[in-house]
């Protein structure tokens, strides 16, 4: 990590963020990250920091930094950042409305029911939290031709206009080892402050580290 981390306050950018819930697959970089989520307000970037996120894995520490720097996969602040104040229930609807160009997000878990959403009414909430569940089911029965013969590293899926733009996009949200989808209408806003809020918001609350599942760092 470059001398400019030195002092700063330490969060995933909105490209480190949308790395840790793209996949259940875990590495030590994403873990790394992941571990800045887990605690209500940010850390400071010092050696006692990073002494205790690399217990243990100090062998690994300049190669995980480096790997996370060189893909700006993290992002310091001057002053300390804390996650929003309230319960998940009160904090979301407004935190998902900046994640959709005309201002209409829900979350659902992974099995189809909706946990908060904005700008959708009740109902239409409902219909697409049970259509998401239909999309986990379809990612998971095609898995193998979506990844290995097609090579495409993505479990999103949107419908698209007739210029192809995504009207409404169903996105898979790993926390960990549990799924919720982010269903946008249309064009996701997830390059922003927001973004990184959500996936905090639910690190905070539901990662649990899965140690048998790290694999060599890149």
């Amino acid at each position: 990590m470059n001398k400019q981390a030195n002092n700063k306050y330490i969060l995933p950018s909105p490209a480190g963020a949308y790395y840790c819930i793209s996949s259940n697959e875990t590495e030590p970089a994403k873990h790394f990250l992941q571990q800045l989520m887990t605690v209500s307000e940010t850390l400071h970037f010092d050696s006692d920091t990073l002494s205790q996120l690399f217990s243990g894995m100090s062998d690994i520490q300049d190669d995980v930094l480096y790997h996370v720097q060189k893909l700006k996969f993290l992002q310091g602040f001057d002053q300390s950042q804390q996650i929003p104040e309230g319960t998940i229930e009160e904090s979301l609807p407004d935190i998902l409305k900046l994640l959709s160009s005309d201002g209409k997000a829900l979350l659902a878990d992974g099995q189809g029911f909706y946990l908060s959403s904005a700008g959708f009414t009740h109902e239409a909430a409902e219909e697409l939290s049970a259509m998401s569940g239909d999309v986990v089911s379809l990612y998971s029965r095609h898995k193998g031709i979506i990844k290995g013969n097609l090579n495409i590293n993505s479990g999103a899926f949107a419908l698209v206009d007739a210029g192809g733009y995504s009207q409404i996009g169903f996105w898979p949200l790993y926390i960990g080892d549990v799924l919720f989808m982010l269903v946008v209408s249309g064009v996701p806003r997830f390059d922003q402050a927001a973004f990184v809020r959500l996936i905090w918001i639910l690190h905070k609350r539901y990662y649990t580290y899965n140690s048998s599942a790290d694999s060599d760092a890149s």
